[in-house]
């Protein structure tokens, strides 16, 4: 039994004649019959009923053109999946970010993949941690660096980076910020600038506060770093951030107006690499893949 055979037989069965399924199949009649015999001596049963002038199925023709029509639908399936890959730009990577790419290193660590592997094609673009890993899903991009909040691991993929701790960024001139740690605890009464809502940051900001018994007073929000800063520089309140961005947001114009405090408690958040493990991954996608697993033992 073949793939051709079964089209012969779907042909027959859905035109009721021989001589309408030779011209669907751009056959001869005498073709399309000694395929249709051929199968039924196969499968040891009589698939049609040929004692009217319009042919008709059987019981088992029946039965067996259920299942014909199925394995025609995944073989025409596989045939275009096949093609895809075929056909597929394997030079190519799209990779989203939802970190600012600077602080973690990931830009030089484009580069220097980029400087050992130039035919690869590779394109960057920050987004929101919520969207990239439905655009991974979607087949928008081939690879994500995102903050590891809600992670579904039967349907995605990752390599851990590295784990970030949250820091105070308190005014200069504020009680606290001669301290060389404090307690999230003492901020309980501040205002707050948190990041922006709908984030991974904004939501672990608030679950630090929780676990350490209180609800934050946020009266601003900001998805930049920098103005955040700018707001904690005029005394409008303090601030969490990850201990690198915020590192590198510290200008000169802000050295004298903010100060970084670390907490005495640990919280964290991890930035690492993310796939859809049921997608089929460029040559170049796959590269870079490998090429991040292999050094992420050495923390950027």
């Amino acid at each position: 039994m073949d793939i051709v055979q079964l089209k012969y037989f779907v042909a027959v069965a859905e035109s009721g004649s021989f001589s309408e399924a030779a011209e669907i199949m751009f056959s001869a009649q005498s073709t399309v019959s000694k395929q249709i015999a051929s199968l039924e001596k196969e499968l040891g049963v009589q698939l049609f009923d040929r004692s009217k002038r319009k042919v008709s199925l059987t019981v088992y023709g029946d039965v067996f053109l259920t299942h014909a029509h199925n394995i025609l639908d995944n073989y025409s399936s596989m045939v275009k999946e096949l093609s895809a890959i075929t056909t597929q730009d394997n030079s190519k990577a799209i990779i989203r970010a939802t970190t600012a790419m600077l602080p973690y290193n990931i830009i030089s660590l484009l580069a220097s993949f980029k400087k050992e592997c130039q035919w690869a094609d590779i394109h960057v673009e920050e987004f929101e941690s919520e969207d990239v890993l439905k655009m991974l899903k979607d087949n928008e991009c081939d690879l994500a660096f995102f903050r590891v909040g809600k992670f579904d691991e039967e349907v995605y993929e990752k390599l851990p980076i590295l784990v970030e701790k949250f820091v105070a960024v308190l005014p200069a001139k504020h009680p606290l910020a001669t301290e060389k740690s404090i307690s999230l605890a003492q901020l309980c009464n501040e205002n707050f600038i948190f990041c922006r809502q709908n984030t991974c940051m904004h939501r672990n900001s608030i679950s630090a506060c929780h676990t350490m018994g209180f609800t934050p007073n946020i009266i601003a929000t900001s998805n930049h770093a920098s103005n955040i800063f700018e707001m904690v520089a005029m005394n409008m309140g303090v601030s969490l951030l990850l201990k690198r961005g915020a590192e590198y947001a510290m200008t000169e114009h802000f050295s004298n107006k903010v100060v970084i405090v670390p907490l005495k408690e640990t919280f964290t958040i991890e930035v690492a690499l993310a796939r859809y493990k049921r997608h089929n991954h460029t040559k170049a996608a796959a590269a870079f893949w490998d090429y991040v697993k292999e050094i992420t033992s050495h923390p950027l």
